[in-house]
């Protein structure tokens, strides 16, 4: 016979002689009006799809506040997350603080300490965008029937497919609580344009080729005219539109892929693109909503050279086939998610982008990239709406 939840907790809690944890240290800011949602996340990167689940929540004009934590290591890197309480007495004076109505667990592993606590404050919890690592213990073993114990602790638990779902069953989860989902991306919303603009664009530019430089520097000129050239050996029309992060780059950014030999436009000296014109300095801000739409393919501009680089889903939401380089920083969970499903073109080299915008101006592979890339972000906008139905219905039953 399995132990029952509560003795297994109480053995384990017997078994451990202190903690070794002091006093909650972290500043607190006073608790907001209105629904609190304490989420224990991992890592920095579940910081943007729960903004977003945030934002969503909060569209009809509800007052929800999401309250993010983060082991301390992590929490660290960001201004957006207070660091997690690790044992009972902690996790004690962080409820008493916030008074959550809802707690999401988001870590990997399952912390006893931490969810007996918020049991015995009677606050509903949700396991969200589990794994099969939620079963590895956070310290030591499991006690016999500790695994079962702890996920009977959520009221729901979502997972990120089927076969973790039939892990957690297996493991003591209640089947009618457990629901395969998948993982939260959200997506930002699609970047304004002037469509007038776009057409007298489109009109001018005609049939020819185009590829875009979003976001790019003049730390980049030089990789981003060896690639040109090389793309322009089978496309001889081929335009380079070359978006710059800051504008005061334009004359200096033109001058300098003049000096390779190309005809450049400078858009800031209401130079337009005729059909001469090798590459389009694009020197004013707030303009990449155009060029995403009007360029097929976009090479992200500081993924290869280390700056910080934009969200790789405005372009692919814009149908622009995305193209990158090693680095990825901050949007590493929105590359990795579409590099998984082929979405994107990653490239570890300079050498390697000329070849491989080559190769995705060719209309069939480019439409089979941006295709995948929309179902990636469809489906995570997705999986975020069905989240926020599952709280809501969570916070009504416990009337809230």
């Amino acid at each position: 016979m399995s132990s029952s939840p509560r003795f297994s907790l109480a053995t384990y809690f017997a078994r451990r002689t202190s903690e070794i944890a002091g006093p909650y240290s972290g500043k607190l800011p006073k608790r907001p009006e209105g629904t609190v949602i304490w989420v224990w996340a991992t890592d920095v990167d579940q910081i943007a799809p729960l903004r977003g689940l945030e934002e969503q929540m909060t569209a009809e004009g509800d007052q929800i506040t999401v309250v993010i934590t983060l082991p301390k290591v992590a929490e660290t890197a960001t201004n957006d997350a207070f660091i997690a309480p690790v044992n009972r007495s902690q996790t004690n004076t962080f409820l008493t603080h916030w008074r959550p109505d809802l707690v999401v667990w988001m870590r990997e592993g399952l912390e006893p300490s931490v969810l007996v606590e918020v049991s015995d404050h009677g606050i509903p919890c949700t396991l969200l965008e589990a794994t099969e690592a939620v079963l590895q213990p956070e310290h030591g073993g499991w006690v016999p029937g500790m695994a079962r114990a702890l996920l009977q602790q959520f009221d729901r638990i979502l997972t990120i497919d089927a076969r973790v779902s039939n892990a957690l069953i297996r493991a003591g989860a209640n089947p009618a609580k457990v629901e395969p989902l998948g993982q939260m991306e959200t997506a930002p919303p699609a970047l304004s344009h002037f469509e007038d603009e776009r057409q007298q664009t489109s009109k001018q530019l005609g049939a020819r080729p185009v590829w875009l430089a979003a976001d790019t520097s003049l730390a980049e000129a030089d990789l981003l005219a060896d690639a040109h050239h090389h793309a322009a050996l089978r496309s001889h029309r081929l335009l380079l539109i070359a978006a710059l992060r800051d504008e005061d780059e334009g004359p200096a950014m033109a001058a300098r892929l003049r000096e390779h030999g190309f005809l450049v436009a400078l858009r800031s000296a209401e130079e337009d693109p005729d059909d001469a014109t090798q590459i389009y300095v694009a020197d004013f801000e707030g303009e990449l909503g155009l060029w995403y739409r009007i360029a097929p393919v976009t090479y992200m501009g500081g993924s290869l050279t280390g700056a910080q680089v934009r969200n790789p889903y405005e372009a692919a939401t814009l149908g622009s086939a995305v193209i990158h380089g090693p680095c990825t920083a901050p949007y590493h969970t929105e590359f990795r998610c579409l590099a998984e499903s082929d979405a994107s073109v990653s490239v570890a080299m300079p050498d390697d982008l000329g070849p491989q915008v080559e190769r995705l101006l060719a209309p069939d592979v480019a439409a089979l990239t941006v295709h995948a890339a929309w179902e990636v972000t469809s489906r995570g906008a997705e999986v975020t709406a069905r989240v926020a139905e599952v709280i809501f219905a969570q916070l009504d039953a416990a009337g809230v």
